[in-house]
């Protein structure tokens, strides 16, 4: 992956876009916490909802907003745009009118936020791919299986036919060269491995070598995410995170150990995304170029490596 020289010309918003075309890998459990991390460091976030069917980060924000004014309480909130699904029986037509909605979306937000969060259905569309070419920070969460490895890298008991680039894998690495060729800007791709069990089984053990030899062969960087979490899902209806303050609600004011944990996890997650971010007195955009270079670099090295 070459990243050399050619400045780049970036956006004032930093795109996080949450994507894996394998479903049931916590994607929009990823964008919900990523979002109101965001939120709580202070910054102007926004997000983007492509799910047009399941609306999970959609329905997560309503119910932050609705557990807010019943609570008589303020919760940080980001500007959301859910896009609506095309209703044509024209498929082209679905397809312009989607198209037009999320091009006016990233018009009207990429010049007032800082980050945009971008979270997207599991299937392979032209919505889809389109986001992509816009990330700058690329999520792909997966769980410990290898049925989740095979949309990277094809898994086959055959050596013969084991290892050719899936067609996930290579949706992301054309959006890579078409971001190269637009604007000169790079996709920081990071592959989340969330719910990974505390004590690891020989097969976790061989999924995670597979994933780190994946890691030198697509370029991407690899991640712990979050666990499996009754609170994560405990939280969905009010549309709280274990970021907000819910020791408020908890028995005696205090929080268990798995609450903490959880809070904890979702701090590290964000830490380990390396998005950028502002020094005193530092810009937005200046985070954004030292992001740009730091990043970069690090491909750079490990380029060499190979």
């Amino acid at each position: 992956m070459s990243t050399e020289s050619q400045k780049p010309d970036l956006r004032s918003a930093h795109v996080i876009v949450v994507a894996n075309e394998k479903g049931g890998t916590g994607k929009s459990t990823v964008s919900i916490h990523t979002t109101v991390g965001l939120l709580k460091a202070g910054y102007r976030v926004a997000t983007i909802d492509l799910d047009t069917r399941q609306r999970t980060l959609t329905r997560f924000f309503e119910n932050r907003l609705s557990w807010a004014e019943q609570a008589g309480t303020t919760l940080e909130m980001p500007f959301h745009h859910a896009l609506d699904r095309g209703d044509s029986a024209d498929l082209g037509d679905n397809e312009t009118r989607e198209f037009t909605a999320f091009a006016n979306a990233i018009e009207q937000i990429e010049h007032d936020y800082e980050f945009v969060v971008i979270d997207t259905p599991a299937s392979d569309s032209y919505l889809m791919r389109l986001a992509h070419s816009l990330a700058d920070t690329l999520i792909s969460p997966i769980n410990d299986s290898f049925i989740d490895v095979d949309v990277f890298s094809r898994v086959h008991h055959d050596r013969a036919k084991r290892g050719a680039i899936a067609h996930y894998a290579d949706l992301v690495l054309e959006a890579r060269r078409r971001r190269r060729q637009v604007d000169a800007g790079m996709i920081d791709w990071v592959l989340l491995r969330n719910r990974v069990a505390a004590l690891q089984s020989n097969n976790a053990k061989q999924i995670a070598a597979s994933i780190e030899k994946l890691a030198t062969e697509l370029q991407f960087r690899t991640a712990e995410g979050l666990h499996d979490r009754v609170i994560f899902r405990e939280l969905f209806p009010i549309g709280l995170t274990a970021l907000d303050a819910i020791e408020e609600a908890a028995r005696g004011g205090v929080l268990t150990n798995s609450q903490l944990a959880a809070r904890q996890e979702i701090g590290e997650l964000i830490e380990t995304l390396r998005l950028p971010v502002r020094g005193p007195g530092e810009s937005h955009i200046a985070a954004r170029h030292d992001w740009f270079e730091r990043m970069s670099r690090f491909y750079r090295e490990r380029d060499r490596a190979r």
